[in-house]
């Protein structure tokens, strides 16, 4: 069996230790994923190795989704309602779970100008409804879309073009947080939440804001979305099966997971438990093709050589690796030529999607909060699906999960049209102290 190499814990104390109180740190946690809500159910399913899927009835060759199975509230934005808007109402339910855990829900000790919003989101929701109303009545004889019809009929007080713009649930998101520091909404795909959580850490480094909301949120469990996927082939008739000889392809899924960032000292002195250091990240494009991964994955090579410059720290440091892992026969074989490049055979990786899906834009949010459990949990997360490995995966793929001390982790999001982004984690300090 593979062991967890103790040389990690000597790096990731240096790396504390000279951030000291400047070290950013993770105080409050939201998450809504097919496990449940909160990050112990999330836990709880990877420790279980559970498959959180459920049927769905579709007329497309898609028979199984990872729903969020909890009861969702109603939301109304500042500027009115998000109408059948579903990952908008993931996101501000992950939000208020987040402030909660971060003891901020009644409060933020920072001023309007010292807060900042980074989310990452994916394309609309668009409703039956919508298809209905909107779409099929502007279709030609020859069925091309008429634009210009649609735009003129679209009036300015309806909600579809409002609730369509991706800034939206950002801007609900600083409204109530009240943030008037920098915001951004994040579009980049399926690593638009980890490039998010990566802009929120390099605003707090370079001073510009004392407290940065981060994370992601999508759906695509809808008629447009899942046609989409199910055009470019990219989902699996039957499951998803990351790393394994017959995978082909992924199972959709939906959640958000949204994160309260600070630096160290600030975190204490309002007495504040961190739960994990965010000690680096890394981007990167490949430059390549809109659908398919650089084959020799030389841009998740990159992004992962630049969270590790980042965070200060080296590949020997790192104790296990979150894998994109979509079950895809491209990508997975692209993301672990390049996992092997940089950290050899020596680091277990493994992917969550086979247990909670595909969440596309939410990806690096969820799967971030799964590093977050796994350190402080104690574990290696397992490959649910995973029943025969494919021969040319060449680094060591963890298929059920099993107790780990872990101190440094990595976790990889990527995203079609050649979007890389790589989040370093590392286990939070002992109280009064910025190393273990």
């Amino acid at each position: 069996m593979h062991t967890v190499s103790p040389g990690s814990a000597r790096g990731h104390a240096g790396a504390l230790a000279a951030l000291g109180d400047e070290a950013i740190v993770i105080t409050g946690v939201g998450v809504l994923s097919a496990a449940g809500r909160g990050l112990g159910a999330l836990s709880t399913a990877l420790r279980a190795d559970a498959p959180c899927w459920s049927p769905i009835t579709s007329t497309l060759p898609v028979p199984r989704a990872a729903k969020v199975q909890v009861p969702l509230p109603p939301w109304d934005a500042p500027d009115g309602p998000f109408p059948d808007d579903r990952k908008a109402v993931l996101a501000l339910v992950a939000l208020e779970d987040a402030l909660i855990d971060a003891g901020l829900a009644e409060g933020i000790p920072y001023g309007p100008g010292r807060r900042g919003v980074f989310l990452g989101t994916g394309l609309s929701s668009v409703t039956p409804a919508e298809l209905a109303e909107d779409v099929y009545p502007h279709l030609t004889a020859d069925q091309r879309f008429d634009r210009p019809a649609m735009a003129r009929d679209l009036a300015p007080d309806r909600a579809a073009p409002r609730r369509h713009l991706p800034a939206r649930v950002t801007a609900a998101v600083a409204a109530r947080v009240g943030a008037e520091g920098p915001t951004g909404t994040n579009f980049s795909a399926c690593a638009a939440a980890a490039q998010a959580i990566a802009e929120g850490l390099w605003a707090l480094r370079r001073g510009e804001v004392d407290l940065a909301v981060v994370g992601g949120h999508d759906s695509m469990i809808h008629p447009l979305g899942l046609l989409s996927f199910v055009v470019l082939g990219a989902l699996s008739p039957g499951f998803c099966r990351p790393f394994d000889r017959g995978r082909d392809g992924f199972m959709i899924g939906e959640g958000a997971a949204t994160f309260v960032l600070e630096r160290l000292g600030d975190a204490r002195a309002r007495g504040a438990r961190p739960r994990a250091v965010l000690l680096g990240a890394g981007t990167s494009a490949d430059a390549w093709n809109a659908t398919a991964p650089h084959p020799e994955g030389a841009g998740a090579e990159l992004s992962m050589r630049r969270a590790l410059r980042d965070g200060g720290l080296s590949a020997d440091d790192v104790q296990y690796v979150n894998c994109h892992g979509t079950g895809t026969p491209l990508g997975d074989e692209a993301e672990t030529r390049a996992v092997a490049r940089v950290f050899g055979d020596r680091v277990p990786v493994s992917s969550i999607k086979g247990a909670i899906g595909h969440t596309i834009a939410a990806a690096g949010a969820l799967e971030c909060a799964a590093c977050v459990a796994a350190l402080e949990g104690g574990f290696l997360p397992g490959t649910v699906g995973l029943d025969e490995l494919d021969p040319e995966i060449a680094v060591p793929v963890v298929q059920a999960a099993r107790p780990a001390a872990l101190q440094v982790v990595l976790s990889n999001s990527f995203g079609f049209g050649g979007q890389n982004c790589s989040l370093l984690l590392g286990a939070a300090p002992p109280a009064g102290s910025a190393a273990p």
